[in-house]
């Protein structure tokens, strides 16, 4: 750290690895790899819970309706 008198006032003027606080870790990096994964195996079993806890769609039963439907007018 530096300080310098410019026009009146005193002036502070920091190096690079003052400024960013001390030196670079991988913490942050594996914290961000970790909870990435976490959150991606969450989504993975909510939507594996919803996916087999349901028997049909609204999509499966219209068109279990019309396909019944024509079977009745065919004959």
């Amino acid at each position: 750290m530096e300080k310098r008198q410019e026009d009146g006032e005193t002036v502070t003027h920091l190096s690079k690895v003052e400024a960013r606080s001390g030196s670079r870790t991988t913490v942050t990096r594996s914290i961000l790899v970790i909870s990435l994964a976490l959150v991606i195996a969450v989504l993975l079993i909510v939507v594996a819970i919803g996916y087999f806890r349901a028997n049909q769609t609204g999509a499966d039963e219209v068109n279990s309706d019309n396909s019944a439907r024509s079977a009745v007018r065919q004959d």
